[in-house]
Parts: C-alpha cells; structure tokens; sequence
C-alpha cells in the first residue's frame, strides 16, 4: 500500500483540484479519492473524468463506481485477486471507520499475483519456493536443497505403504489380482483429493471458510463421486473378467477412498490456513502421501475381509 494518494472533497473544483495534483508528490494517481473532513472514504473520480472536465465542474458530478475497499489485514492475495475479478486498476485501504489509508497501485497487484502463482505451481509440483529462478544463474546447489525435501517426504511414504501392502501379504497371496488395481485405486484418490484441493485453494484466497459447511459439500460430492466410479469399475471388471468379489472390493474400495480423499483435501488445507501456513502446500506432495497410505490401507482392508 502507499499512502500518497490524491485526495479531495467532493465539493472541490477541477481547477483546485488540478492545481494541488501538480503541487503534491504522488505515488499513485489512478484515481482522486473523495473523503469528508474526517477523511473517511466517499468515492473516487477516474483521471481520465477529471482531465476531461471543465475548470468550474464539481467533483462529486465527476464520480465513478465505488471503489474496491480492503482492510490493513486483509491477506495481499485476497485482495488481488478481488481486483482481478472486479476489473479494477487500484484498490483502497480502510480503517474500521472507513478512514482512507491509501491504495495499492495495479502495477504492485499483478506482481504479487505473478509471484503467487509462480510459488504455487512449485509446491504443487513438489519443488520449494527457494528454487532459482529461470532468469537467474542456476545454481546446482539450491536447486537441490528446494528439491529433496519433498523428495525424502515421498521416498518415506513408499516405505510406509510398503509396509501396510506386507501386514496384508495374506490376502494378496490369495488373491493376486488384488495387486493389479492397486494403481487405480491411488490414482482415483489422487485425482478426487487433488481436484478438492485446487477447488478449496482457489477459495481460501478470496476469505475465510466455514469448516462444517465445506466440510458437508464435499463429504456429499465424494459419495456421489464414489459411486459413480466405483459402480462403473465394478460393473466393468464383473462384466469382462467375471470375478465378482473382487469387483465388490474395488467397488466399495473407491467409493470409500473418494469419501475419504475429500475429507483429507478439505481438512489438510484449513488445518494448515488456520495455523498461518500457505494452503497452497497441500495441494502437493503432503497431501499426495497421505491420500496415497489411506488408499492402500483401505484397499487391502476391504479385500481381506470380503474375500
């Protein structure tokens, strides 16, 4: 935010004002903000109006739409992307009393917003916000150090599954069909999680959440998600491979994975924006391990006991 704006009141001319607009040091000169005596906000006049008028023109006929209010602690990303949605050049800065604080110029908005997405797009692909730059020297070092971590977090969850697929070697000796849909069934807890993730993401940005409400819609869209897939998978192995207890495990398997990989997805990312961490992180390789060990876990859980 900056706090040299231009400033008026709406009984103020164009000459006035003009003349005091040449005088001041201004940071950002988008729009004239109109306050009253106790400078709280009343509106804004585009340059473009306020050049075009005539000398005499009053400001307050001059007015544009309202501008776009934030408060000081309003998350910077938050406000970006209201501007975005808003087709908005700046956005304005408020007190409690509406007392006009300053704006936040376009130029610093679409920065933040480009710096954002970039970080995203890295912990989403499962690389840390440290990582050099494209347009910077590679270094080999710290291209390391914003790589491993998430690397280590992966190679200690393939162990951990590895370790639930042995507690359940009876049942795949059993049934060594069990280890074929193994893929799909990660795959679609995977795919469920990470679409419930980018969905909540997109919507912690613009506020805050209520956890039971999100926590209801998702629930209900992970079953009817579930059933869906899952009934097709199973229709689809009974018809073409003719078992049919091993296409009421991967029925159920991915009805209930997909309730489950919801649930994880809503409450990983509200978890971590609760206690001030970017939400953004779980929508990479944490979330992925987690949905990755439950899947496992209940598909061999279910095969052992039904078949």
């Amino acid at each position: 935010m900056t706090a040299a704006v231009p400033r008026a009141a709406p009984t103020d001319h164009v000459a006035r004002t003009l003349s005091m607009l040449r005088e001041g040091k201004l940071e950002e000169a988008g729009h004239l903000y109109l306050v009253d005596e106790q400078g709280r906000l009343l509106g804004q006049v585009p340059i473009e109006r306020l050049l075009a008028a005539g000398p005499e023109q009053v400001l307050a006929d001059l007015q544009g739409p309202p501008p776009l209010e934030v408060s000081p602690d309003e998350v910077a990303e938050s406000a970006a992307l209201l501007a975005v949605e808003r087709h908005e050049a700046d956005v304005t800065v408020v007190d409690e009393r509406r007392r006009l604080l300053g704006a936040i110029p376009i130029g610093r908005l679409l920065a933040l917003l480009h710096e954002e997405h970039v970080d995203d797009l890295l912990r989403k692909g499962g690389v840390g916000s440290t990582h050099p730059a494209p347009t910077e020297p590679h270094r080999t070092v710290d291209a390391f150090r914003a790589r491993i971590p998430w690397l280590i977090l992966g190679l200690a969850g393939g162990w951990v599954a590895a370790g639930i697929a042995r507690a359940f070697e009876a049942a795949l000796q059993q049934e060594i069909a069990l280890a074929f849909f193994l893929p799909l069934v990660v795959y679609m807890a995977d795919a469920v999680g990470t679409q419930t993730e980018t969905v909540l993401v997109r919507t912690l940005a613009y506020g805050r959440v209520s956890l039971f409400l999100h926590l209801w819609r998702e629930g209900l869209l992970g079953l009817l998600i579930g059933a869906t897939v899952g009934a097709v998978a199973g229709l689809g192995l009974y018809l073409f491979g003719g078992h049919r207890q091993l296409a009421l495990v991967v029925s159920i398997t991915l009805l209930a994975t997909s309730c489950v990989a919801t649930l994880v997805a809503t409450l990983l990312p509200l978890a971590l924006d609760r206690l001030g961490v970017d939400p953004a992180l779980a929508s990479g390789p944490i979330a992925t391990v987690l949905q990755d060990l439950l899947s496992v876990a209940m598909y061999l859980g279910i095969a052992t006991a039904l078949l």
